[in-house]
């Protein structure tokens, strides 16, 4: 096991679970496209130096499909899927990508072991638990797929970075690689609907390449090292992360299952990084 692989992980987790704090403000009341949008532009601004890196390889399509499946198709998906059905369904329901993503990664040749595929599990558990309170439940067909089809998404787009890194593409072009695909996207989108904008503040620019520029380089970098099937499960640790913060900083309370979902996680990374 790559300890580096497993540390670059971790701190991938811990970056987008507090980024969610410096975003939040912004979120309401504005287009989530926009948001998102906006997002991909601030970093595609700050780190246009990263393409002096860059080297032809068949990987930088990998990275370019990673982008599309992942931060457009997947996400959209995944928002669409907390409108209607609420965020207590959506995430278990998306987070199970971990699952998934452990049948990709035997495909490409990863040792999967039993540990792993319980520590999947044991994570796609704890998140449900977590989301306990994360909005009213609705039962809503539609909704129940496009949280599957966004989990589908996610796992698929994780595939890709590991498609990617093993063509030799750098994490940190990996990570730019999937923005840029994302923000031509998103932005064509975008300028057909008439509502092109960007939210315009120093923190947001900041948390946007926090987010997706040194978070996503790391975990590229995990997937590398550590390999796909470990990297997922140790970044899904991040709504975890997220309750601790809100917790400690007086900003929300964990009810007594939420407590139980924290310790289904904390079990998780304990059985796939010392049992695996």
């Amino acid at each position: 096991m790559d300890l580096l692989g497993v540390a670059a992980a971790l701190a991938a987790a811990t970056i987008w679970a507090l980024v969610i704090f410096l975003y939040k403000k912004h979120m309401e009341g504005l287009d989530a496209v926009v948001v998102n949008f906006s997002r991909l532009f601030y970093v595609a601004v700050f780190m246009w130096p990263v393409v002096f890196m860059a080297r032809p390889s068949e990987g930088l399509i990998a990275a370019v499909a990673s982008g599309l499946l992942t931060l457009v198709v997947g996400d959209s998906l995944y928002f669409y899927a907390i409108h209607k059905v609420g965020g207590s369904v959506a995430a278990p329901l998306v987070y199970s990508y971990v699952v998934i993503a452990q049948y990709f990664a035997f495909v490409l040749g990863e040792a999967v072991s039993p540990f792993l595929i319980l520590a999947s599990v044991l994570v796609v558990a704890g998140v449900s638990l977590l989301a306990r309170g994360g909005g009213p439940a609705r039962v809503d067909v539609v909704g129940v797929f496009s949280a599957l089809a966004a989990a589908l998404m996610w796992s698929l787009g994780m595939t890709a970075i590991k498609v990617a890194s093993v063509g030799g593409v750098h994490p940190a072009v990996i990570a730019y690689t999937r923005v840029l695909s994302a923000l031509v996207a998103l932005g064509a989108y975008l300028y057909i609907r008439r509502r092109v904008g960007v939210v315009k503040s120093y923190v947001f620019a900041a948390a946007s390449v926090l987010d997706l520029g040194v978070g996503s380089s790391l975990f590229a970098y995990a997937v590398e090292k550590a390999g796909l099937s470990l990297a997922t499960i140790l970044v899904a640790t991040s709504p975890l992360i997220t309750q601790l913060y809100a917790r400690a900083a007086g900003l929300e309370k964990l009810t007594p299952l939420q407590a139980v979902g924290a310790v289904a996680i904390f079990a998780a990374v304990a059985v796939a990084v010392g049992l695996r």
